[in-house]
């Protein structure tokens, strides 16, 4: 975080206590540290009230509007319950159900038909009830696993097939549950988390590797799915990806090694490791402590094998 508003991107979670703004010119969400105005109370900044002590209450109100709880979303502290919606309006209702049908009785080799339905649905994705809503349907899941695989005669097929899966489980741990429930069985012995896999290990294309890193993280939020991408040597494989040049030097190749490096701070990091580096100024984890825990996690595979 910056005194400054920077764009918060569809992947990050973000700390508590930020001053957090739609903007209405752009439409996208940006975020900034709490710099309260000087004709303003010291909690409360352009009409938003913060909250100081994030573990006992994380609530922010509009200023004379009282909205529901919204839950610190930080993997390291506890969880509190929210309100969520339950249902779409009948607008995205419709505009769902017309993706969904494209997309299940659609063609892999009809790019035309299928790409602009996916971004629709991952679009609505963004949303708890539109995820949810589609982690449930077993046949639609089944689909866009399908066309993630690589298999699917579109890489740009294959490429927003990923991201939708992935936003539609992002901090959403019913969808995430839900998911899973249609793999891992006698028809379908294996998931995302396997294609996910492989596909860090052969491919070479900066957005596919990035979207794949995107799904990774969030299907590892299950601690069952951890443990699968640990036993099968998941950690050697980020390793070489974060130390190679799989994507070349320049830019992509810095944001897929970012990706790593946030992979590990949340899911191989302990709690207490975690507070540690956040009290030197920040949740960004370096180079050193990436190689560190990656490699303690290829060591322990390494002995229990």
């Amino acid at each position: 975080p910056t005194e400054t508003f920077r764009t918060v991107h569809d992947d990050q979670d973000l700390p508590p206590g930020l001053h957090v703004r739609m903007n209405l010119a752009t439409g996208v969400k940006e975020a900034r540290l709490n710099i309260p105005e000087s004709d303003e109370d010291e909690n409360t900044i352009s009409g938003l009230t913060v909250i100081d002590n994030p573990d006992d209450h994380t609530d922010f109100e509009l200023v004379g509007y009282e909205e529901p709880p919204v839950a610190d979303q930080s993997i390291h502290r506890q969880q509190q319950p929210i309100q969520l919606p339950t249902t779409g309006d009948v607008a995205e209702s419709s505009l769902f159900s017309s993706s969904v049908d494209e997309i299940k009785n659609g063609k892999s080799s009809d790019i035309d038909a299928l790409l602009p339905a996916l971004i629709d649905l991952e679009d609505l994705s963004h949303s708890y009830h539109w995820g949810l809503t589609l982690s449930k349907d077993k046949a639609l899941v089944h689909r866009i696993f399908q066309l993630l695989l690589p298999s699917s005669l579109s890489l740009q097929l294959r490429s927003i097939a990923t991201l939708v899966l992935g936003t539609a489980i992002h901090n959403n741990e019913a969808a995430l549950t839900a998911a899973l429930t249609h793999f891992y069985d006698d028809e379908w012995p294996e998931g995302p988390l396997e294609a996910v896999i492989l596909a860090l290990m052969h491919e070479r294309v900066p957005v596919l590797l990035n979207r794949m890193l995107f799904l990774l993280s969030g299907l590892c939020k299950d601690h069952s799915q951890l443990e699968r991408f640990l036993a099968a040597d998941g950690a050697r494989v980020l390793m070489d990806l974060y130390r190679g040049e799989a994507v070349g030097s320049g830019e992509e190749n810095v944001k897929m090694r970012k990706k790593v490096a946030n992979f590990v701070l949340d899911h191989l990091i302990s709690a207490q490791d975690a507070e540690e580096i956040e009290s030197m100024g920040g949740m960004e984890l370096g180079e050193e402590w990436t190689i560190i825990h990656l490699r303690q996690a290829i060591d322990s595979h390494d002995t229990a094998v």
